[in-house]
């Protein structure tokens, strides 16, 4: 089933519990490359990729299911 179909097929119940989670999927994959960066730099190595950590698909996803919170750090 494509993506958009999917969006389409879920309830308002669906899409804030899916939102939901997503957020704080974002909030834990946020502190951990927070975490990954600050131990780099204490290392003095080079910080890691946030790629890595999926942010960028986790925000896509978010938006395409209609989140309020755009950004790992709002809940």
């Amino acid at each position: 089933m494509p993506e958009a179909d999917l969006a389409d097929c879920l309830s308002e119940e669906e899409r804030v519990l899916l939102g939901e989670a997503l957020s704080a999927l974002r909030r834990e994959r946020g502190a951990a490359w927070n975490a990954a960066c600050d131990r780099a730099e204490a290392l003095g190595k080079r910080r890691p990729s946030l790629r890595q950590y999926g942010i960028g698909e986790i925000t896509r996803l978010a938006r395409r299911f209609d989140t309020k919170a755009l950004h790992w750090t709002q809940r």
